[in-house]
């Protein structure tokens, strides 16, 4: 089973997704608002393929500590996630396939193709 970290978007780059697999066999499964990489877990969602095991564990970039945050009084000076910050981090950008996969069938937002 492979865990596939997505961040939907990117400061510098909103038209792309990026992704970060890993080998989930040896690591507990991600849960929601579970911290990663500095971020927030949004959302874990099966893959909508059944006969795959993966699971899609949607990144929150942005809001992910902000009900915490507001709790402590603290607050968010910047956001760290730059094209280079996460390919620091082994995420690489989504093939096209692999993209227009997690928008339609993963997050649901493209109910009709463009193309």
């Amino acid at each position: 089973m492979n865990i596939i970290y997505v961040v939907p978007w990117a400061i510098c780059e909103t038209e792309s997704i990026y992704v970060k697999k890993v080998n989930g066999d040896n690591i507990p499964a991600p849960e929601k608002g579970s911290a990663v990489d500095d971020w927030c877990i949004r959302n874990v969602i099966p893959n909508p393929d059944r006969r795959s095991k993966d699971i899609y564990a949607i990144v929150d970039v942005y809001n992910g500590y902000k009900e915490n945050l507001n709790e402590k009084g603290m607050s968010v000076f910047s956001l760290s996630n730059s094209v280079e910050k996460l390919e620091e981090l082994g995420y690489v950008k989504a093939t096209e396939t692999e993209a227009d996969h997690i928008r339609k069938k993963v997050l649901k937002l493209d109910k009709t193709s463009k193309k």
